[in-house]
């Protein structure tokens, strides 16, 4: 085995040269980020070293992706309480697999004439801040708008993705839900709408799939690396086919998603970090 050195700004990589029984050639970022090339026995140096050369950009790409994969995404020390995290201003929430929005709650006054608002700011160089403006700072209540603000977020990259990806599968499905968490309260929590994605709470997987196929996502996929989402979108249609977890339906994951296995290590190693929220 030798191995060959590509380079780029953000540093060396080092490729591993597998000669094996096959007609093709094939690159693998394995979970250590080890990279193996397998070619055919026979194939020159100078024809791997030009194959290498020409797949740089993309070797480069995967190995970022597989990096992101890899990593804790979540800081280790939140606030909790009673396993739950504690909204406060200040605190940073992930948002597409970086943990880089701001919290920040402004308190009206007792003369403010205003309703409670959640919405997003991009400060350029400050980041984005989620910012809510609100005369209640009871933890149920603030929960209560960071989880609204997501849903909204959900569905819109919801309804984006599936549409993308039932199409390129040749799928057609009834309706797409985006589902929270059903915990007792005292708030009374309007179901909202987003065109044909309904959300509502309901204690829920990542995702789900019915008979009548109907499809159900949790609001906390905004939260997630963009390429996880996808995996949890395209697992949820693959259910369309296959209502079961065979061979078959494996299958027909790989067909759309060649590298499910690796999100899918991803999900059952950090998936249950999001429950704090």
């Amino acid at each position: 085995m030798s191995k060959i050195r590509i380079h780029q700004d953000s540093g060396d990589l080092y490729v591993n040269v597998i000669s094996v029984n096959s007609r093709y050639v094939d690159f693998i970022i394995h979970n250590d980020l080890s990279i193996d090339m397998k070619v055919p026995v026979g194939m020159s140096r100078e024809m791997i070293e030009r194959y290498v050369r020409l797949n740089e950009a993309i070797i480069f790409q995967e190995y970022e992706k597989k990096k992101v994969r890899n990593h804790q995404m979540l800081p280790i020390t939140l606030d909790l309480e009673e396993g739950r995290i504690v909204y406060r201003a200040g605190l940073y929430l992930p948002f597409l697999g970086k943990t880089d929005v701001l919290l920040r709650i402004k308190y009206l006054s007792d003369f403010d004439r205003e309703e409670t608002k959640i919405y997003m700011e991009d400060k350029k160089e400050q980041g984005k801040h989620l910012i809510i403006k609100t005369d209640n700072d009871s933890q149920e209540f603030l929960r209560y708008c960071i989880v609204r603000y997501y849903k909204k977020c959900a569905a819109v990259i919801v309804k984006k993705k599936v549409e993308e990806f039932a199409a390129k599968m040749g799928l057609e499905y009834n309706q797409v839900m985006i589902t929270g968490q059903n915990r007792q309260s005292a708030l009374r929590r309007p179901r909202l709408s987003y065109q044909n994605i309904e959300i509502k709470n309901q204690l829920t997987l990542w995702g789900s799939c019915n008979r009548k196929h109907n499809l159900k996502f949790d609001w906390k996929l905004a939260m997630l690396p963009m390429e996880i989402i996808e995996y949890i979108i395209v697992h949820e249609l693959t259910h369309l086919k296959v209502m079961n977890h065979s061979g078959k339906f494996w299958n027909e994951m790989e067909k759309v998603m060649p590298e499910y296995r690796e999100c899918r290590t991803w999900l059952e190693k950090h998936g249950k970090e999001y429950e704090i929220f």
